[in-house]
């Protein structure tokens, strides 16, 4: 190959390595972050990802997002719960994403309607800096820095690789009408759509957005490409169809919900005006990021700021109609900003009103639309200004990102920069003192519970949170008064019964505390630990079948529950079945081999199964993880071995 082949292979080799290098640099500091929120419910408390094998329980969990949580399967079998593999996967999928904006730039500027454009003669360094806007912006950090959130940054990654691959096969196609790379290319889109389409609900614009950048760019006559356009319109179908018949979503329910979190379809609708601009303000000014957005809801569509904002959108949507016709590339990057927030901010209520992860997809019509905006501004006649301009402004979002990037280091700065920023919000107040009590540092917990409380004197699971606390302060009666508001105010809430029936149980109240954990396991049936407690009841009482039906539901239910294994091993062994006690805390031990408890009750059975060598290693092995051993056993294993 010539040099003059070779350079602008070199120049976009040189424009990934940059975006690369930056991602990594500017996220170097999440790989300890740890699992945060909506993490807990569905990784490090998700028995369903815990068997990669099992992709049926994958899909029946979440159909819709059927490859997030195979992804999240993945991570969990190589990594467990260390946090590392997890944030490497999610800054993978942003690198990758990063650089899929920079191709669809690039691939743009081929396009029939493009290429004849002065700003094509400057692709490779518009492209360039469109990458790594998207890579630096601060707003992506809860996508990538929230393992959860890979739900919308995959599903991102999945519908720009279906719209490069498209763009690609139209391109090749045009040369050459009988391309077979042309049909590879076309089917791979495809496929990507359907990823997408089952990596997160949102992906449903994509085929309207491949619609969109046909008539943008594409189309040279007349007619639209029908024939490569119907199959993606018929993709239209599979989030809806796969709701449908998986019956994964019920809409109807909805309705059922509002007054508890979650506003109407009308208000919801009047409030997105509002959350659309404050959208924009976030994309062009990112300061003061929230997790926790504390957003009033609009129920007037005659109020005056929600009139000026309404205003304020169909004037940005009446230009870039305007733009359309000569300047493409404004046009088509404002109207993909709409057209990919539309799923989360029109008319279907969801209980966050605002979240900033929803613009990680927009983000990309945005860092389209300032590169080439910034180029129609100044490029024209100053390459050199605009070069300045951007790079300050990819230099401060880098700043801005590193620093973000910080709060998420454990729960609890990540719930105190709520808290700042939210001081009015109970949930904020709740989850902070959550993440204290996870910490041991009671009086901080208490604290933060109460004062969620005097926010929301109706927040039952506040009071549920504070009575736990009381409980292990051995403030039962507290505990018990606790446990019984939020009962009163959510007699659905699991969680209540089960802390309370820990509370009874503490007290040797067993009958009260098994009626407790029944009605957990009655309103969720999948509750594996109240399973477990009430089985810990029977087994104290003597009842050693019931107490076995209870561990193995536990085990049913969560394969990985190693507790389960050794209160059930501890059974087996009152029934003289030390062979199968065995089994089970060697199951213990595979998946927790720092679990001192399962090393010293299989000493035990060793003992009385007159296996003494095991035992002694056994006994060897809790000391060397900081346990203790009953010294009437060592003693009994010193007469037995000898």
């Amino acid at each position: 190959m010539t040099k003059a082949l070779l350079r602008p292979l070199y120049i976009r080799l040189f424009a990934i390595t940059i975006i690369s290098c930056l991602g990594m640099i500017i996220y170097s500091n999440t790989f300890n972050c740890s699992f945060h929120f909506d993490d807990k419910i569905y990784i490090v408390n998700n028995y369903v990802i815990k068997n990669i094998h099992d992709l049926l329980s994958h899909w029946q969990f979440y159909p819709c997002r059927f490859i997030t949580f195979l992804s999240i399967a993945v991570n969990y079998h190589f990594n467990g719960l260390n946090v590392f593999g997890y944030h490497l996967f999610n800054l993978g999928i942003h690198l990758t994403s990063a650089v899929l904006v920079w191709w669809l730039a690039l691939l743009t500027f081929s396009t029939p309607v493009m290429k004849k454009d002065k700003i094509t003669q400057h692709a490779d360094l518009i492209a360039l800096f469109a990458g790594l806007l998207f890579v630096s912006h601060p707003l992506q950090t809860e996508a990538v820095t929230y393992i959860w959130q890979r739900a919308a940054s995959m599903m991102a990654l999945f519908y720009l690789a279906s719209i490069c691959l498209y763009v690609k096969s139209r391109l090749l196609q045009a040369e050459n009408p009988n391309s077979g790379l042309a049909k590879f290319y076309y089917i791979f889109s495809l496929i990507m759509a359907v990823a997408a389409m089952f990596t997160k609900e949102n992906a449903v614009t994509l085929p309207l957005m491949i619609l969109l950048y046909e008539i943008s760019f594409l189309k040279v006559k007349k007619d639209l490409n029908w024939r490569g356009l119907v199959p993606f319109l018929i993709t239209l179908s599979i989030i809806p169809l796969t709701i449908l018949l998986t019956r994964s979503a019920k809409f109807l329910e909805i309705q059922g919900f509002v007054g508890k979190g979650i506003p109407s379809f009308s208000n919801y609708l009047l409030t997105q005006f509002r959350v659309i601009v404050t959208y924009i303000r976030l994309i062009f000014l990112p300061l003061n990021q929230n997790i926790s957005y504390d957003y009033p809801i609009s129920k007037n569509i005659f109020e005056w700021p929600l009139l000026i904002n309404f205003l304020f959108l169909a004037s940005i949507l009446y230009f870039a109609k305007y733009l359309f016709s000569k300047y493409r590339l404004l046009s088509f990057s404002i109207f993909w900003f709409f057209l990919t927030l539309l799923p989360e901010s029109s008319l279907f209520p969801i209980k966050e009103i605002i979240c900033e992860h929803r613009l990680y997809l927009p983000l990309a019509g945005y860092s389209i639309f300032l590169v080439s905006g910034a180029y129609y501004l100044c490029g024209k006649n100053s390459i050199k200004m605009m070069v300045i301009i951007l790079t300050m402004i990819v230099a401060v979002n880098s700043v801005l990102t590193y620093q973000r990037n910080r709060i998420w280091e454990n729960d609890i700065t990540f719930w105190g920069d709520a808290v700042r920023k939210s001081p009015h919000k109970a949930s904020v107040y709740h989850n902070l003192a959550t993440a204290y009590s996870e910490k041991d540092d009671l009086m901080g917990a208490l604290s933060n519970y109460n004062k969620a409380i005097e926010i929301n004197p109706n927040y039952a699971e506040a009071y549920s949170g504070r009575g736990i606390i009381y409980s292990q302060q051995s403030n039962f009666i507290s505990a018990l008064s606790d446990f019984n508001r939020a009962i009163k105010i959510n007699p659905t809430l699991e969680g209540a019964y089960y802390n309370r029936g820990n509370a009874y149980a503490k007290q040797g109240d067993f009958t009260q505390a098994i009626a407790d954990y029944t009605k957990a396991v009655e309103i969720d049936p999948t509750f594996a630990q109240a399973h477990n407690n009430r089985g810990n009841i029977f087994s104290q009482q003597g009842d050693l079948p019931k107490a076995l039906s209870d561990y193995n539901k536990a085990i049913e239910i969560d394969p990985n529950y190693a507790e389960a294994y050794i209160n059930r091993g501890n059974t087996y062994s009152q029934q003289g079945n030390f062979t199968q006690a065995l089994l089970d805390y060697n199951k213990a031990i595979t998946i927790n081999p720092h679990n001192a408890q399962a090393y010293s009750n299989r000493a035990i059975a060793y003992y009385l199964l007159k296996e003494y060598d095991k035992a002694w290693d056994d006994v060897h092995t809790v000391e060397a993880l900081g346990g203790t051993v009953n010294p009437r056993f060592i003693n009994a294993l010193k007469n037995g071995a000898g």
